[in-house]
């Protein structure tokens, strides 16, 4: 007769998911919960989903520190912890998986037995978020552990420590500065157009928060209300340098100080794409948020917008005065007028120049669906001339 003890434990149900992620996927969704602010009950309750299976964290003297159903107060031998399998005070068995980074060890996740070999990626696949809460909950350093343009350089080159601790102490270090990289944040470009760099030098130690100067660029980062700090950012400069002599650009809104370098790619390429647009002070600002077309071709690959621009532009790409004209009749949906004001051209001047676009490109720049197709690969030149000029 089989006895109680010896039947098989009933697995929890697992997640009705269209498709299971892998365990890359799954590490990585992990971490942005953990980056979220989510505490080890919940990543335990994520991977007990996902497995099929209960878990609970140990620390390396046998502590238990969270678990994802009931076990509280089974504590485990810490010489157990030493082997793939571990029984904890109340009869529990678990496959261990080591919780630990370089010279940071935290302790052990174990598994419900039995664990299948996906099961078991799963668990290994969540050390990381299991660290970051670690590093989250331990006390404060002071003074941070770099300063601020080590930081600043660090989170915008994406030359920090890639481990897990290493991020975590990103994260640490920037809260010295008021900033939550664990939080929704932006990077901001800056940049000076005017003579007096060194009162623009000056003039960015005024700023309510660290910034990394370049000679006339400036890097920070901001949080918030991004249209507006963007626009503080650039008026409160303005009242020293002077109007018309700043351009401030911002990146996407990540989360996390992994996706912090991708921000300032933004901000960098955007403010490049600014000063191109207006080399004079019409336009001052771009925060990503009204960037339009530029937030999608941000991330298409170079070779691809070179692709898109030749294949829609080509006969007219080297003609700089044709480009301009189709800019603005397509701006302006096609007011002769206009473009003659806004190119100071005569109206027949600006006549001519769309007849020979029309040719050239043997469309209609005005058909519905030929515009977009222009527009975007206006926009995506305009993107290649930004990375070109050192974006």
């Amino acid at each position: 007769m089989t006895g109680a003890a010896d039947l098989p434990v009933p697995a929890r149900p697992r997640l009705a998911v269209a498709a299971e992620p892998t365990p890359a996927q799954f590490a990585q969704w992990l971490t942005d919960l953990a980056f979220g602010g989510a505490g080890w009950p919940v990543l335990l309750a994520r991977l007990a989903e996902a497995t099929g299976r209960d878990c609970r964290l140990v620390a390396e003297t046998g502590e238990l520190l969270a678990a994802s159903g009931s076990a509280s107060g089974s504590a485990v031998d810490p010489e157990a912890l030493r082997g793939d399998r571990v029984r904890c005070a109340d009869g529990w068995l678990g496959r261990s998986v080591p919780v630990g980074s370089g010279g940071r060890r935290l302790g052990a996740l174990l598994l419900a037995e039995p664990v299948g070999t996906g099961q078991l990626d799963y668990a290994r696949a969540a050390v990381t978020a299991l660290l970051i809460e670690a590093v989250r909950r331990e006390p404060p350093q002071s003074p941070a552990p770099v300063g601020a343009d080590g930081l600043l350089r660090a989170l915008r080159d994406g030359t920090g420590d890639r481990s897990p601790a290493g991020q975590a102490n990103l994260v640490r270090a920037a809260a010295a500065y008021r900033w939550r990289l664990d939080q929704p944040h932006a990077a901001v470009a800056l940049g000076y157009t005017g003579a007096q760099r060194r009162r623009w030098a000056s003039a960015l130690t005024w700023l309510d928060r660290p910034v990394l100067a370049d000679g006339r660029l400036g890097w920070t980062l901001l949080q918030g209300d991004a249209e507006r700090e963007v626009a503080r950012l650039r008026s409160r400069l303005e009242q020293i340098v002077g109007a018309g002599q700043v351009r401030v650009a911002g990146g996407r809104s990540v989360t996390g100080p992994a996706a912090t370098p991708d921000s300032f790619r933004d901000a960098r390429l955007l403010l490049r794409l600014l000063l191109h647009r207006s080399p004079a002070a019409e336009l001052t600002e771009l925060p990503f948020e009204r960037a339009g077309l530029a937030q999608l071709l941000l991330a298409v690959p170079q070779d691809r917008l070179r692709w898109y621009v030749d294949l829609h532009l080509g006969p007219i790409a080297q003609r700089d005065d044709l480009l301009r004209t189709l800019d603005h009749w397509l701006a302006t949906g096609g007011s002769r007028q206009a473009v003659s004001e806004q190119l100071h051209l005569h109206r027949n001047s600006v006549g001519y120049r769309v007849g020979l676009i029309k040719r050239l490109l043997g469309v209609d720049p005005l058909h519905p669906s030929t515009a977009a197709v222009l527009r975007t690969a206006l926009v995506a030149r305009e993107l290649l001339i930004a990375i070109a000029d050192g974006g």
